[in-house]
């Protein structure tokens, strides 16, 4: 049984989950008036304003701890959490349903049993891989909409293919990150992150600004989605490396199955998405592999 600091972390988690699972949802709301880059922009440079502030408040002790050589573990959290995976999430929006986003984010505890494998050192048993094989054939299902025609003649979307990119960012931030909290509080590595990955993503909106509308800044849906995701998803950052301490990468990132019971709902509540026969068999062959996939691993 799980110890009360445990107890807490999974209840973390579980609640983190249902937050980013709304994320596509309302996030299709805000790209509406907001072109992707100019939304991620936002978000991330005001979620480090904000938890800058908390820890303002905290005090600046943990801070004067951090010494020059620290400088470029925290930058390379930036760069794969907030760059990476943020960035590469809301451009993905921009071109995929907010459907078949969260139907490939259960993806995301498999590539992380992987990176802990591969950086961690943590073994997989014949099952485990077996897992990684079926949430493979899940991606391959919901991305070709299973038609070999799609394949060839290239009828994919996009999107599909920024986002498991971005999910390549989150798993290295997540085992990446494990090594940094050795180092560095929660809070200290997720606001440095954000800070630094905020300021990789400025520049981005003025160089992509002649492939997207000009953003009606007068959209208060827009500023509700960029505010409720930068207050609520940096405290979740927060969270999430509270969890990956206490549980490690791989159990923490099994709770993310939880987002596409969230997001399918919302999606089709919402934006009244609906979900082929096919992007469900997928979707359940991911949650397949990502059940057989998080079964403990032998060990370190």
């Amino acid at each position: 049984m799980p110890g009360p600091g445990q107890t807490g972390a999974y209840a973390a988690l579980a609640l983190i989950a249902a937050l980013w699972g709304s994320y596509p949802a309302f996030a299709k709301l805000a790209l509406v008036a907001f072109p992707p880059l100019v939304l991620v922009a936002l978000r991330c440079s005001i979620a480090s304003i904000f938890l800058g502030a908390l820890l303002a408040r905290r005090g600046w002790s943990e801070f004067n701890a951090l010494r020059l050589r620290d400088l470029g573990p925290l930058a390379f959290l930036g760069f794969a959490g907030i760059f990476v995976s943020t960035g590469a999430t809301y451009l993905a929006l921009a071109f995929t349903t907010a459907s078949n986003a969260v139907l490939l984010q259960p993806v995301t505890p498999v590539m992380v049993a992987i990176g802990a494998r591969l950086y961690l050192k943590e073994r997989l048993t014949r099952i485990q891989w077996a897992g990684v094989a079926c949430s493979a054939a899940g991606v391959v299902l919901i991305i070709s909409k299973g038609s070999w025609r799609a394949v060839t003649h290239l009828d994919l979307r996009p999107g599909d293919f920024i986002l498991l990119a971005g999910q390549i960012g989150w798993t290295v931030y997540t085992v990446y990150g494990q090594r940094v909290l050795t180092r560095h509080s929660p809070a200290v590595a997720t606001t440095a992150a954000y800070i630094l990955g905020s300021v990789m993503l400025l520049p981005l909106p003025l160089l992509t600004a002649d492939f997207f509308p000009r953003p009606d800044l007068a959209s208060p849906v827009a500023w509700a989605v960029v505010g409720y995701q930068a207050i609520l998803g940096s405290v979740a950052h927060v969270w999430w490396y509270e969890a990956v301490r206490a549980l490690g990468p791989s159990r923490s990132a099994v709770f993310l199955n939880l987002q596409p019971v969230v997001g399918v709902l919302l999606a089709w509540i919402m934006l009244g998405e609906s979900i082929g026969g096919l992007a469900l068999v997928g979707g359940a062959a991911i949650l397949t592999g990502v059940a057989l996939t998080s079964r403990r691993t032998a060990g370190r």
